[in-house]
């Protein structure tokens, strides 16, 4: 009996050690390698809430799908009329081993215009607002680990999970938000909400991931509201209809030709 308290009291001690050992760009590299699906299938409920209390809805639908080196995502507005055919294709790259990472490419088509631009990946047009929700573009991809210094603030729990709550700041200190804090759960490194500052320091939105659910092992949060503490409005990405690793993604959806014609559904 008393080997295996000593024993046990290792193992706690080692845990313990190991846990401490992580710093903040440690936690925030495991959360960036979580396993994700190859392709993924969904729509989503998009409601959008004004400073007088009035909700637009807008309905989309949502795929992607991992070639390795690159991620391609296209998102699509089905209803109301005055949105739907409108799309934003994304290609984010993976970092290298040096952990050098090239720039997303991005594009929205907008149907009432028939033209096709591209969004750039950094700078003012990418701290626009997507669509005119609270989340901006440079929301809907990847943070390049490599652009950021991290420090560990310490722990905290979010909604019942105990999470790691590290701080996050731009090395070009040139973004509209160029710090934020993001609370990444202790048992999966999965983000459970963060909050963005502005170049006063102040907070200025928070992202909240709720209503999380396991498809095919993969932990999924089915709600996302990003709030804007400063005038007051918000967004919920409510997902459904949630597929993954299904075999009748075609590669010819990722194409800027796809948006065009109108053969994403």
């Amino acid at each position: 009996m008393k080997k295996l308290i000593l024993t046990l009291s290792t193992a706690l001690l080692a845990l313990s050690l190991n846990a401490q050992t992580l710093s903040g760009y440690d936690i925030m590299k495991k959360a960036d390698e979580v396993p994700s699906p190859k392709t993924s299938s969904s729509t989503a409920t998009l409601t959008i809430h004004s400073k007088k209390g009035n909700d637009r809805i807008r309905e989309v639908i949502m795929k992607s799908k991992d070639y390795g080196d690159v991620e391609k995502e296209v998102i699509v507005f089905t209803t109301p009329k005055d949105v739907a055919g409108t799309g934003y294709l994304m290609f984010n790259y993976k970092e290298d081993s040096k952990g050098n990472k090239k720039d997303s490419d991005n594009w929205l088509y907008m149907p009432a215009m028939k033209k096709t631009r591209r969004i750039a990946s950094s700078g003012s047009e990418s701290e626009g607002s997507f669509m005119g929700t609270d989340f901006t573009y440079q929301d809907m991809g990847d943070r390049s680990l490599s652009k950021y210094n991290y420090n560990l603030l310490g722990e905290e729990s979010v909604d019942g999970v105990s999470c790691y709550k590290v701080e996050c700041i731009s090395k070009a200190h040139t973004e509209k938000d160029p710090r934020y804090i993001t609370y990444i759960s202790k048992s999966d490194f999965i983000m459970r909400k963060c909050e963005f500052y502005d170049r006063q320091n102040q907070l200025h939105r928070v992202l909240t991931c709720s209503n999380f659910t396991t498809i095919k092992g993969f932990t999924t949060a089915q709600k996302m509201k990003m709030e804007n503490v400063q005038t007051g409005t918000w967004s919920l990405i409510e997902t459904k209809n949630i597929t993954y690793d299904a075999n009748d993604i075609d590669d010819s959806i990722f194409t800027v030709a796809a948006l065009e014609k109108g053969r994403i559904r």
